[in-house]
């Protein structure tokens, strides 16, 4: 995900001693009979955050199956060649007929920049192309997806033979990613923009992850999508339309299941928590998570 532009005093908040007061924030949700946990997450990060604390540790133990987004370990091949067709340019089309030059020539020097092939953004779709470069920037910092909290959760799920199920298939999720394509141009020229401050960025959202700073991590995961035609799209359709989609299939899910999605999908009025406690379910919060207005 492309990274929002840092100011001073957010770097010096990130010298303050705040993990010792506050966790990740961590939910259990009940009603009748039926409880599993929900765990906002963040898709890359690094090795020195685990262990995580130990009410979501003790959680994961006594949970029954993991319930993800997308359960990357079972897509089935008619999904992998549907992909294709979702992220990349009809033939004979290319990037650079796509979007203008300047946008173009910046898009290049940045591939370049990051040590991609020749040509290797060429035939993707440029809303797939802005996401290639983020996650090309993201493979020269500290933080790795491997570290990330839904593919931690889904290696200890693989290894320990827990079901795996996802909340939506992968085309689903290409398709809610796809439908930027009117305002895709300024998707990459954001990231084009913010690639040289992923580094600090993405270690401000990882601290206000950990600290469970719910106001803070909102506010830098929105800043990326800063134009206000992106910041609709963002709030309608890849955040409100999902919940609405997840929250039908949530009183399906196994009972005691361990739920982990994007940390973004949790908040605001047509966030997973708000939307849970109007279909009558209890949330009770599981970490000391710093709340602020």
């Amino acid at each position: 995900m492309p990274a929002p532009r840092l100011l001073l005093p957010l770097l010096f908040w990130l010298l303050l001693p705040t993990r010792l007061l506050a966790e990740p924030a961590f939910y259990q949700l009940s009603k009748g009979d039926q409880q599993f946990w929900l765990l906002g997450s963040i898709h890359a990060a690094e090795a020195s955050i685990y262990p995580l604390p130990t009410s979501i540790e003790r959680a994961w133990a006594q949970s029954r199956a993991l319930v993800v987004e997308v359960d990357m370990q079972n897509i089935p091949s008619s999904e992998w060649q549907q992909m294709a067709g979702l992220t990349r340019l009809p033939g004979g089309q290319t990037l650079a007929s796509q979007i203008d030059a300047a946008l173009y020539r910046r898009t290049l020097a940045a591939a370049k920049q990051l040590g991609l092939p020749d040509g290797s953004l060429d035939g993707l779709q440029p809303w797939f192309a802005a996401i290639t470069l983020t996650q090309s920037a993201l493979a020269k910092t500290a933080f790795s997806g491997e570290y990330g909290i839904d593919q931690h959760f889904t290696t200890l799920a693989a290894k320990g033979g827990k079901p795996i199920q996802g909340l939506e298939s992968l085309t689903e999720q290409l398709g809610y990613l796809a439908s930027v394509a009117e305002h895709q141009d300024l998707m990459l020229s954001a990231t084009l923009d913010e690639l040289p401050e992923l580094d600090a960025s993405f270690a401000a959202i990882l601290q206000a992850w950990q600290d469970g700073d719910q106001s803070r991590l909102i506010a830098l995961l929105k800043a990326d999508m800063a134009p206000p035609e992106l910041q609709q799209w963002l709030e309608q359709v890849l955040l409100a339309k999902r919940n609405h989609n997840w929250l039908k299939r949530l009183d399906r899910l196994p009972n005691e299941s361990f739920v982990v999605v994007g940390a973004l999908h949790l908040y605001g009025d047509q966030g997973l928590l708000a939307l849970l406690e109007g279909a009558g379910w209890r949330i009770d919060a599981l970490t000391k998570a710093r709340i602020q207005g």
